[in-house]
């Protein structure tokens, strides 16, 4: 029998009603697929991204956090999120953009958009070619759906990355595939860091269950990472957040608390690193080059000390660009 908590409830009503206000009475339709590209040169904003291989991810009522970036630029372009499409991976194509990349760029991610947990055998394929150029693959993922074994060991094998998103917005079912998905591909010899999107609740039954989970991350010597959730005031979902221990974002006014946990989630975000970050060397927590790891600290998430000093900050560069859309309208 599945036990829905209040908080759980909570959750879901406000991702719901977000949804309903980001939509508003726009009459949504499916996008054309696209061809996955890498870099400026396949007409991305940064160097360090490659297309998603879909287009859409979650439908409406489930989008992460009531407030995905990805979702919001889809529905302000006439785009239904629930409707995921699947873009072309074409070899020729995708390595010619990868032999444009400035030599410097050592790392590709995949995972802005959209997710590639919707299809892992194509995550492979993308990850064999990035690592073909001698660079490393960083996928970052929700983890909607298992990695097959045999995809797995695929993964490990071309070096890929593997960054899972958590945080208390993570219904019981879904915080125990992700952390077994985390276990399983370090177990594979790979390298899993959990991202902790974090924020700072009213409830306190949510900054509990953020705390176990940061707990958990520390028990089983994990290399964590934390992003600040960035949620519009706007949005019913901004409710569930305690308005008086968060800061505004310049520019867009999004509400967020900054990084909470410091020293315990040391890894950088991947938006946060400089093009020729190789990908983490290190798989367990207590390994870790904390030197080498704030060298690699090159455009940072903000703590919450600086987000509640009353500075103007911005969010990292990289962080939440949505371009997918546009390219479809």
């Amino acid at each position: 029998m599945k036990v829905v908590t209040s908080a759980d409830q909570q959750i879901r009503d406000a991702v719901a009603k977000s949804s309903r206000a980001m939509i508003g009475d726009r009459e949504l339709h499916a996008p054309a697929p696209a061809t996955i590209r890498a870099g400026r040169a396949g007409g991305l904003p940064f160097d360090s991204l490659t297309s998603d291989l879909y287009l859409g991810c979650l439908p409406a009522t489930q989008i992460c956090y009531g407030s995905c970036f990805a979702a919001r630029g889809a529905f302000d372009a006439g785009y239904d999120f629930g409707v995921r499409v699947e873009n072309v991976l074409d070899a020729a194509v995708f390595t010619a953009d990868l032999r444009a990349l400035p030599a410097n760029q050592r790392f590709l991610r995949n995972g802005w958009n959209s997710d590639a947990s919707w299809n892992w055998p194509k995550a492979l394929e993308l990850a064999r070619l990035v690592r073909d150029s001698d660079r490393c693959p960083v996928f970052v993922t929700k983890h909607f759906r298992p990695i097959d074994p045999d995809t797995l060991a695929g993964l490990v094998a071309a070096g890929a990355e593997l960054r899972v998103s958590v945080s208390a917005f993570d219904t019981p079912n879904q915080a125990r595939q992700r952390r077994a998905g985390l276990l399983a591909f370090r177990a594979a010899g790979g390298v899993a860091v959990p991202i902790v999107m974090s924020t700072l609740y009213a409830d306190d039954h949510l900054n509990d269950r953020q705390d176990e989970l940061v707990d958990w991350i520390g028990r089983e010597d994990l290399p964590g990472a934390e992003n600040s959730l960035r949620i519009p005031p706007h949005l019913p979902v901004s409710r569930l957040l305690d308005h008086d221990r968060v800061g505004v974002l310049d520019g867009s006014g999004d509400l967020w608390a900054g990084r909470l946990y410091g020293d315990r989630l040391p890894v950088p975000t991947i938006t946060s690193v400089p093009a020729d970050y190789p990908g983490l060397p290190w798989r367990y927590r207590s390994a870790l080059d904390r030197d080498q790891l704030e060298a690699w600290r090159l455009d940072p998430v903000r703590t919450h000390e600086e987000v509640m000093s009353g500075k103007r900050l911005e969010k990292p560069q990289q962080c939440g660009v949505s371009r997918a859309w546009e390219e479809n309208r």
